[in-house]
């Protein structure tokens, strides 16, 4: 698969220069086009929620939550599947536009570019999916945290699931960061992206133990970010677009989640992780990814010696937002 350069070179002034100079009838067809995508995804997941919930719990994929209240685990499938329905989504649209049924619009010129780079994003979600999705069905619980899994690798000689999936994190975050990356992008940066990747895919797993909790983190960075790029570094909406579906089925799943009545599992968490790590390194810039890299550094280690839940329940506001839409 060929590098995509995009991304990188286009950090401040948008992804598609052509998209700015869009007027009139083209720039409708753009709007039209998006609105169309985000009620099909919307839709789509809505259709699914209650679907995918009865296929896990009659599969037997279901386990006890912080109350020891037996419900669905695993209910983060539905994110996998929305980033592949927007896939099939940017094919066909890219199908129609090749055969000439859409009309010659110069912005749909740039629709090849999008399509690569979600399925490129997307490849990459699949394999940290499956990951999580195996540790859910094999892992052990028990085993927890950095030394917990050294100390099985010592004692059992063999290593744990969780060792095998930062592994498999690790060689697909150094994949994704190579493939969108330049031969203008230091080394040292690239380092700290493949670190900020690998620690954000594992961080919305350490804060998924309480209901809603991983969910809000995501959701709230998400939007954290599409605010500051867009209107402090001038950034293309369309840089956002690979992590469009994977927003949709948070805000869909929240609701489920927060109420207790379903478990986004490793796979789900995971997943959250890995979009929100894409989506910083590919919009920030890396003074906002060092400072984001020791944040989430902090709580990793906060997991090591104590419990980020402690250290929640320490503090009045995060609490509050902790339990906010809670039952």
């Amino acid at each position: 698969m060929a590098r995509i350069y995009a991304p990188r070179q286009a950090v401040r002034r948008g992804w598609f220069d052509a998209a700015n100079s869009l007027e009139g009838e083209e720039a409708g067809m753009v709007l039209i086009g998006s609105i169309f995508d985000l009620i099909v995804l919307g839709a789509a997941g809505w259709w699914m929620l209650p679907h995918v919930r009865r296929f896990l719990e009659a599969h037997g994929q279901v386990g006890p939550n912080y109350l020891g209240h037996t419900i669905p685990r695993g209910m983060g499938v539905v994110l996998w599947l929305l980033l592949w329905l927007q896939e099939l989504v940017l094919q066909g649209a890219a199908r129609l536009e090749s055969s000439g049924l859409m009309g010659e619009i110069s912005g749909m010129k740039e629709l090849s570019s999008l399509e690569m780079n979600h399925r490129v994003f997307t490849l990459a979600a699949t394999f940290i999916f499956l990951l999580g999705w195996t540790d859910d069905l094999i892992g052990s619980k028990e085993v927890k945290g950095l030394k917990g899994h050294l100390r099985y690798w010592m004692e059992s000689k063999t290593l744990s699931m969780g060792a095998v999936k930062a592994l498999g994190t690790l060689t697909i975050a150094a994949w994704l960061v190579l493939t969108v990356g330049n031969d203008q992008t230091p080394i040292w940066q690239m380092g700290v992206e493949l670190i900020l990747l690998i620690l954000m895919t594992n961080t919305l797993n350490l804060l998924d133990v309480r209901p809603g909790r991983s969910l809000k983190a995501f959701l709230g960075s998400f939007c954290a970010i599409l605010f500051f790029g867009l209107y402090f570094l001038d950034l293309d909406m369309r840089m956002f677009f690979p992590m469009i579906p994977v927003c949709i089925g948070g805000l869909l799943l929240l609701s489920l989640d927060i109420r207790g009545f379903g478990m986004l599992g490793d796979a789900g968490s995971n997943l959250l992780g890995f979009t929100l790590g894409y989506g910083v390194i590919l919009s920030l810039p890396w003074e906002a990814q060092c400072v984001t890299v020791a944040v989430i550094g902090f709580l990793h280690k906060q997991a090591e010696v104590s419990s980020i839940t402690q250290m929640i329940e320490q503090n009045r506001f995060l609490h509050w937002l902790d339990r906010l839409g809670r039952t």
